[in-house]
């Protein structure tokens, strides 16, 4: 039996350890999680796909990066500190990621992001009590610190409120909606939907 070419066996171990990426990612997008490269690296070497002293981090990192841009699926996401962190969209949408990327940064950002990308986006305004949602996982007290503090500064100005007939408070970014067209969109969101059939 002939023995196989070197460069063949490292074809074949790369294209295990890319097969073995593209499933980690997936599977914990499916979960609803994003992952990191020392993730990935700490869970290889701890199912021993890899051998720490023989696989750098850096190489290792840089396959997965090769990895992330040749499959279609496959995001790369930043957070402001430059930690870029993997996710699949076929499990994961972009706004659902720049959330869970936000969470742990501090809190104003991330809910004055949500309300302005629904604003631009959709247009429409969130209802406040969205910030309770365990994505969030703020309390009714750390929401009202947030828009006191939106009040107070500069760049969060164009964060705006408006209550709906039956008291459900919506925000809404002024750079995308005007407060006509939010309070519009809210009543609808908030009544009309549910009288309308």
């Amino acid at each position: 039996m002939e023995k196989e070419p070197a460069s063949q066996g490292t074809e074949r171990k790369l294209s295990a350890l890319q097969a073995g990426i593209i499933g980690f990612i997936e599977s914990r997008s499916e979960a609803g999680q994003l992952v990191t490269a020392e993730e990935v690296y700490a869970e290889f070497l701890r199912m021993g796909f890899l051998k720490e002293g023989e696989n750098p981090l850096a190489e290792f990192e840089a396959l997965l990066k090769e990895t992330v841009e040749q499959k279609e699926d496959l995001r790369e996401i930043a957070d402001e500190k430059g930690l870029s962190r993997y996710y699949s969209a076929r499990s994961m949408a972009e706004p659902y990621a720049r959330i869970l990327v936000r969470r742990g940064e501090d809190p104003l950002v991330g809910v004055a992001e949500v309300i302005r990308d629904n604003s631009r986006r959709y247009p429409r305004p969130v209802r406040l009590d969205l910030f309770e949602d365990p994505l969030f996982g703020l309390t009714p007290e750390e929401i009202s610190a947030c828009l006191k503090k939106m009040g107070e500064m500069e760049e969060y100005q164009d964060i705006q409120q408006t209550t709906t007939s039956i008291g459900t408070v919506f925000l809404y970014s002024r750079q995308s909606l005007d407060p006509d067209h939010a309070a519009m969109l809210a009543e609808w969101l908030d009544v009309g939907q549910s009288n309308n059939p």
